[in-house]
């Protein structure tokens, strides 16, 4: 018996404490001729810290400032310094003698505009086609459209026809009623987003005709160096128990007075353990590949399953508390739930036979 689990004679008494606030009402068996079973629980967890090291090839818009970084030769030779350990972030490091600076091939950070290729506009066709006639029934004098020596003038800015069934004066023929309202005979409308000039600033450039560099980020320069990584990420292994928690009073268990071991790097298994304990615990403590640091912890509770004499259908179950005393738990047995299933299934098929014979 483990230090701290109940004796058989605390168990019996806390069951007779127990037992002793029904007996005014009806008489109980004694704790003395209840059959005790000792549950040895034990739930353990281990978290290792595993190390990984990179390394890569970094280029960086700019000069970059890498005083401040651990310098190394061999990455996987570099010993962590006390204050090198990567336990809530990555170390980064700069292999000695990789650190280059040189000019970016745009020159001076910026770099010619795609959308524009560098003329700070675009080209837009100045005249759109009349939404109105469609470009089809500019003029109903079609013959005599554009017959005048005059050049036509610029067709009219886009807009919408206040009447659009009726005909205006044509301005390329002059013909009085003639022309569709929305073009005034020309066909097309001046275009709205170049306001008929044939341009578009070039938003893209803000008319300059150059953007910024996406490499150098308009810098004129890069800085390059193989850059080390070290990193430890934390990994938690359960252990699986050899006793599971009884189902009846899973979540009372956690009032339990668990009792812990914490163990460190290196720690042996506390001498107390039971075998099948150590059998359970021992395969989760193999070194793993890149381990650095593991943080065991073991809880162990033992738990008394008292059966009293007779049906069987009643359970007791005896635990210490957090506050050091007994605490005792009165459950349906799992014989006696079988037995309550049983006849709950006997009632339901009653049920469905008197059904089908009284149809």
């Amino acid at each position: 018996m483990a230090a701290g689990d109940p004796s058989d004679d605390e168990v019996r008494a806390a069951l007779d404490k127990f037992l002793a606030r029904g007996r005014s009402r009806r008489p109980g068996p004694s704790a003395a001729d209840f059959d005790l079973t000792r549950l040895h629980l034990l739930e353990g967890k281990v978290t290792r810290r595993v190390e990984r090291r990179t390394e890569e090839t970094l280029h960086r818009p700019g000069t970059v400032d890498l005083s401040e970084r651990p310098v190394y030769d061999v990455l996987k030779h570099h010993k962590l310094g006390p204050d090198e350990q990567p336990i809530n972030q990555p170390l980064d490091l700069v292999k000695r003698g990789t650190i280059h600076r040189r000019a970016c091939d745009c020159g001076n950070g910026r770099r010619r505009c795609a959308d524009c290729g560098g003329m700070k506009y675009r080209p837009c066709e100045p005249a759109r086609v009349c939404t109105v006639c469609q470009g089809v029934t500019t003029c109903a004098q079609n013959l005599k459209h554009g017959g005048l020596p005059s050049t036509p003038p610029r067709p009219p800015k886009s807009g919408r026809a206040d009447r659009p069934d009726e005909r205006v004066k044509c301005e390329a023929c002059q013909t009085p009623d003639s022309a569709c309202p929305g073009c005034r005979g020309w066909g097309k409308v001046g275009c709205p987003d170049c306001q008929a000039s044939g341009r578009i600033p070039c938003k893209p450039c803000k008319e300059r005709g150059t953007v910024e560099c996406t490499t150098c980020h308009g810098h004129g320069n890069l800085t390059s160096w193989t850059a080390g990584r070290i990193k430890w990420t934390s990994h938690t292994e359960e252990v699986k128990p050899p006793v599971p928690r009884p189902r009846q009073v899973a979540s009372e268990l956690g009032s339990g007075d668990w009792r812990t071991d914490r163990l460190g790097t290196g720690d042996p298994l506390p001498d107390d353990l039971s075998p099948d304990h150590r059998s359970a615990l021992e395969p989760h403590l193999r070194l793993r590949q890149g381990e650095m640091e593991r943080e065991v912890v073991i809880k162990r509770l033992t738990v008394v399953r008292a059966m009293p004499p007779g049906s069987g259908n009643l359970a007791f179950y005896v635990f210490r508390g957090i506050d050091g005393r007994l605490a005792v738990r009165r459950r349906v047995s799992e014989e006696g739930r079988r037995k309550a299933l049983l006849a709950m299934a006997a009632v339901v098929a009653l049920v469905v036979l008197v059904l089908v014979l009284t149809r």
